[in-house]
């Protein structure tokens, strides 16, 4: 009877024993698990936040760029009041500017007819060199020799200082008595790039540029 007492007590320590292994096993994955998952989710927030930096950075640069140009080439922009074909004339919209300014630095430098426009999701630039063969400065319809300067662009509008007011058209083909260059350009834009978690990373920029500055 103390045998059999005896091995029952065994296997009920055995089971027990047996039982705290499966529990502790149980924990040790259920922790695995967790520390897997944790993992996980910083290494899926860590990827996210570097390629919205990097879209973010992309995104900036490009508006960098952009904004420098039009700004270095806007302030030289230049007017001639003349009548007949040697008239230069600066004309603007609300997704386009034509204007004619120098294209190398240095007095008594070069000039041609520049055009930036929105064309699609893209900001171009069309440009045409004036040399001793062009026989009129006026601006021919639509733009031609375009070049990319932006892409991905959601929105360009260009509205015109008069001084009081901003208007959205400024063409010195309609100025008779004396014609003049707006005192300053605002320029707005959109970019887009880089999609983070299923959504389009897009960004405005807004730049007021004084001419003749």
């Amino acid at each position: 009877m103390r045998v059999n007492l005896t091995q029952k007590n065994l296997c009920l320590r055995f089971l027990k024993d047996k039982g705290i292994s499966i529990v502790e096993i149980l924990v040790a994955i259920v922790i695995i698990t967790i520390v897997f998952i944790s993992g996980l989710m910083i290494f899926s927030t860590s990827t996210l936040r570097i390629a919205r930096q990097s879209a973010e950075k992309t995104i900036n640069q490009q508006a960098t760029d952009f904004t420098l140009f039009l700004r270095n080439k806007l302030k030289e922009a230049i007017i001639r009041d003349i009548p007949g074909p040697f008239r230069i004339d600066f004309v603007g919209t609300e997704t386009s500017i034509k204007f004619v300014a120098p294209y190398s630095s240095g007095n008594g430098s070069d000039i041609g007819k520049y055009g930036i426009y929105y064309d699609g999701n893209e900001i171009k630039m069309s440009f045409e060199r004036i040399d001793e063969k062009t026989n009129t400065y006026s601006f021919e319809p639509g733009f031609t020799g375009s070049q990319l300067l932006i892409g991905n662009v959601k929105k360009l509008s260009f509205s015109y200082w008069d001084g009081k007011t901003w208007q959205k058209f400024w063409n010195t083909k309609n100025q008779v008595d004396c014609a003049e260059i707006p005192s300053k350009i605002k320029v707005f834009f959109v970019i887009y790039g880089g999609n983070i978690e299923g959504k389009m990373l897009e960004k405005g920029f807004s730049e007021e540029i004084w001419l003749g500055q």
